[in-house]
């Protein structure tokens, strides 16, 4: 059953006049004062306009059916439109969007004008843009998927820990690498086997083929220093380290044996550094090191390693005598001990 809006005015203005005072708010039934049953609903020509509006009740909710806009029409103090407010958390089952059509057709973006968290996945089904100069920050974060391919001519990647691999020449004009970017790197200076004396720390003498120890070829292997069971004599070299030297240095030579050892088999060695604690002058004294291990692994060439206790007097320029005897070796059917190489071994300026 359909009323006018104009019955309930009338009666709401009786209501007032009878009681003749302002009354504390009450609850009044519209729908059983004019004669309505639940379900009914009355029209309105016109405008209504009423301080507060209350749908649906405590528990149950309501449907408000707005067949158009929502327009705050009032202003604030200083003349600019106030905004819909919405005063509490807003459930919307839609979508969302701005102008008269929904989609990307038009030239009205949705605009959030404010700052923005998203509590759960956010999904792009098209592009995403970020305006100039501003920072899109993933600190903490895992980004999947993306390479250097992905990105637009000009762009980059920042520069990270992770390893690279450049599969062409680099070509970095703009911003080239600085010195502190760029890893050291491990260096070798080489010491030919004729570059060793025989009795250096005592009567040095080239060493020849009869000499201890002997200078020896073998087919397919090359050229090595032989050391035989009970030999003694010592052997010696000496170097610049290389201007550009940064730190370590280590002497290494590639050993192996005739037979497998009996007992034991080692190196001992010494190094005279010209310079002490950053002051150059020779060295006064050599201390003796611990003697190195032979490996038993007859038939196989493998790297020994020899480091000085001093290492950290070492410095570009600095002159390295390094001398080295065999230890351990006296031992009935010892092998033979061959050096085929040797050299100092250093971590580089770039």
């Amino acid at each position: 059953m359909k009323k006018t809006i104009t019955i309930l005015v009338v009666i709401v203005a009786s209501i007032a006049l009878t009681a003749g005072i302002v009354r504390a708010a009450s609850e009044y039934n519209i729908t059983r004062t004019l004669g309505g049953a639940s379900g009914d609903y009355f029209t309105l020509d016109g405008t209504l306009s009423v301080g507060a509006l209350k749908v649906g009740a405590q528990s149950v909710g309501g449907v408000t059916f707005f067949n158009g806009s929502i327009v705050n029409n009032t202003t604030n103090v200083a003349g600019a439109d106030n905004p819909v407010t919405f005063g509490d958390n807003v459930r919307i089952d839609g979508r969302v969007w701005r102008g008269a059509t929904a989609g990307t057709g038009d030239t009205m973006p949705f605009i959030v004008n404010d700052n923005m968290e998203v509590k759960g996945n956010f999904s792009v089904e098209g592009s995403l843009t970020v305006a100039s100069d501003q920072i899109v920050d993933v600190t903490g974060a895992t980004v999947s998927g993306l390479s250097t391919e992905d990105l637009a001519d000009g762009a980059t990647l920042t520069k990270s820990d992770t390893a690279a691999t450049l599969t062409a020449d680099w070509v970095n004009t703009a911003y080239p690498w600085s010195a502190d970017e760029v890893a050291d790197t491990a260096r070798m200076a080489f010491i030919p086997l004729s570059g060793f004396y025989t009795d250096a720390n005592g009567t040095p003498a080239a060493i020849t083929g009869a000499t201890v120890p002997a200078l020896n070829y073998t087919a397919n292997q090359g050229l090595y220093l032989r050391y035989v069971e009970d030999d003694t004599a010592d052997i010696g070299t000496q170097l610049v380290v290389p201007e550009d030297y940064a730190s370590g240095g280590v002497f290494k030579a590639v050993v192996d044996t005739s037979a497998a050892i009996v007992t034991d088999w080692d190196l001992d060695f010494q190094v005279a550094i010209s310079e002490t604690a950053g002051t150059a002058a020779w060295a006064t004294a050599m201390a003796n090191e611990t003697p190195v291990d032979i490996p038993d692994n007859a038939g196989t060439p493998s790297v020994i390693t020899f480091t000085p206790t001093s290492q950290s007097d070492i410095s570009a320029g600095d002159t390295l005598f390094f001398d080295l005897w065999p230890d351990s070796n006296t031992a009935a059917g010892e092998p033979n001990v061959e050096i085929y190489a040797a050299w100092f071994e250093y971590t580089s300026k770039q």
